[in-house]
């Protein structure tokens, strides 16, 4: 799994670099997920701008890393969501519980 960390003073990118988001990379990304929100305290975003598409398994890494946040009582912003996975993401309803930026 590819992916680069920006660490700013505000916020944390993690952008995956990866073109799918799926069950062959969904058990290290959520491990990685995990111990990267654990040590950070500002603002998180994930960039899925080279993400082309994405199953159930990526939303389920997704609705992890929200939950995180959320219990740090901090919200998960999605950023660079190409059309298929923001497609996805209002089939399966969860356009309403993610910070999609520019939306």
């Amino acid at each position: 799994m590819k992916y680069e960390i920006d660490k700013q003073k505000d916020k944390t990118i993690f952008k995956l670099k990866e073109k799918s988001l799926g069950q062959d990379i969904s058990s290290d990304l959520k491990t990685e997920l995990i111990f990267l929100q654990k040590e950070i305290s500002n603002q998180f975003i994930i960039d899925l701008g080279d993400v082309t598409r994405c199953d159930s398994s990526g939303l389920s890494c997704l609705l992890l890393a929200e939950r995180i946040e959320r219990e740090k009582g901090a919200k998960l912003i999605l950023q660079g969501l190409n059309k298929n996975v923001i497609d996805l993401l209002k089939l399966a309803r969860l356009d309403r519980v993610f910070n999609i930026d520019g939306k």
